[in-house]
């Protein structure tokens, strides 16, 4: 896939999806207070699903049936390399962004993703 890269003022996670498609589901993988503190606001109740990466399970991803997962680029616990490789282990088919807000090399990140998940659907947003 090609490098993805949004601009956003505040992450709109509800634009992720399809318009047309309301079964989609978001799965946001990492730390609610962390997510807090970066800006970005908390969704509708039911709109998204907040789980920490040792919850991201094969079983979870089939009772969610996720079309994306969102998680930090880089976290306090985990980075978007660890969570992809977990993904791709699952056989994820959704589409998995990582959000920054300072990332040096985005580009040089998907294309080690790309190498190591080569069927993973991965792109990172940059918010501002």
């Amino acid at each position: 896939m090609s490098r993805e890269e949004m601009k956003l003022s505040h992450l709109d996670v509800m634009s992720l999806g399809d318009s047309e498609d309301q079964t989609v589901a978001i799965l946001a993988v990492g730390d609610s207070e962390e997510w807090l503190r970066q800006g970005n606001t908390m969704p509708g109740e039911g709109a998204v699903k907040f789980v920490s990466i040792e919850d991201v399970t094969q079983t979870l991803l089939e009772q969610i049936c996720p079309t994306v997962v969102l998680s930090p680029a880089l976290s306090t616990r985990f980075d978007c390399i660890d969570l992809a490789q977990i993904l791709s282990e699952y056989s994820y088919k959704g589409r998995y962004r990582a959000v920054s807000r300072e990332l040096p090399n985005p580009a040089m990140v998907e294309r080690e993703i790309k190498h190591l998940c080569p069927k993973l659907d991965f792109g990172i947003l940059i918010s501002d």
